[in-house]
C-alpha cells in the first residue's frame, strides 16, 4: 500500500475536522505498512516497509511510555452502538444459509484489480473497475458458508476477510479513478507528459492526500502537510530509476 490509517509522526491515528486540521484518536496509534505517516509521497520505495516500521515502531513506543494516553481520560463503557454494529457483522454470516461463495467473490475481486487497476491504467479502465468493484461489494454483503462450528473455522475467517478485501479495493481503484493525472506509481496512459501535465503530474489541483470513507463509499482530501519540511525544500521530481 502507498496509504493507510492516516497518522502524525509518533505513530497516533489523526482524524481531520472541518477546517481540515488533524485531530489525534486518543491513544489509538498505528505503524507500518497498515498506517500513512506521508513521509514517503507518492512514490514509496521498495524496502521501506521494514524501516518505516521499524523507526515509526519506535517512535510510538516512546510516545505512550512518555504521554500515557490511557491516563488522559477516565474509562467510559464501549458504545452499545459499537457492540452492536460488530456482532451484526458475525451474525448476519451465521444466520445465512444460502448466497455467495467466498472464494468465488474474492477472485473476482482480485481479476478485477488486476485488470483494471494495475500497473498500466487508463481512465477509461479504472471507471469500468469502479462499477465493477461497486458490483462485487454487493456480492460481498450476500456471503454465505456451510460450515457453522465455533473452533479453528477457516471459513469463518475467509469470508469476513473478503468483507475487509472489498473496502480496499474500493478505497484503492476509487481514489485513483478520481485522481485525473500521473503521481508515483499511479500512472495513468491519458495524462502523458504535457504542457498541461509536465511529469504527468497536476501540482495545482492534486497535491494533496486522498481519504477514502466507507460510509457512502465517498473521497476528501487534505492538503500535503508543509512545515516543518516543505514541499519546495523537497520539490517533486519525475519518477525515474
Amino acid at each position: 500500500q502507498m496509504g493507510g490509517i492516516p497518522t502524525n509522526i509518533h505513530g497516533q491515528v489523526v482524524t481531520q475536522d472541518a477546517s481540515n486540521q488533524s485531530v489525534v484518536v486518543n491513544g489509538l496509534y498505528a505503524v507500518g505498512e497498515c498506517s500513512c505517516v506521508s513521509v514517503h509521497g507518492a512514490n514509496r520505495l521498495g524496502t521501506n516497509s521494514l524501516l518505516d516500521l521499524i523507526v515509526f515502531g519506535r517512535a510510538a513506543g516512546n510516545h505512550i511510555v512518555a504521554a500515557h494516553p490511557e491516563r488522559q481520560h477516565a474509562h467510559q463503557p464501549l458504545p452499545q452502538e459499537s457492540v452492536d454494529f460488530s456482532l451484526d457483522r458475525v451474525n448476519k454470516l451465521e444466520t445465512r444459509t444460502k448466497g455467495e461463495k467466498t472464494q468465488v467473490v474474492g477472485n473476482e475481486i482480485r481479476n478485477a484489480m488486476q485488470q483494471h487497476c494495475g500497473v498500466f491504467r487508463t481512465v477509461a479502465s479504472l471507471e469500468e473497475g469502479v462499477r465493477k468493484i461497486d458490483e462485487l461489494a454487493g456480492k460481498v454483503d450476500n456471503i454465505a458458508f456451510q460450515d457453522k462450528s465455533k473452533v479453528f473455522n477457516t471459513a469463518r475467517i475467509e469470508a469476513l476477510e473478503i468483507d475487509n478485501l472489498v473496502e480496499a479495493a474500493q478505497a484503492t481503484i476509487v481514489s485513483a479513478a478520481a485522481r485525473h493525472e500521473s503521481r508515483g506509481a499511479h500512472t495513468v496512459d491519458d495524462y502523458a507528459n504535457s504542457v498541461e501535465f509536465p511529469n504527468g503530474r497536476n501540482d495545482k489541483v492534486w497535491m494533496k492526500h486522498s481519504l477514502w470513507y466507507s460510509e457512502g463509499n465517498r473521497l476528501d482530501y487534505k492538503p500535503v502537510v508543509t512545515k516543518p519540511l516543505t514541499v519546495d525544500t523537497f520539490k517533486p521530481k519525475p519518477r525515474t530509476f
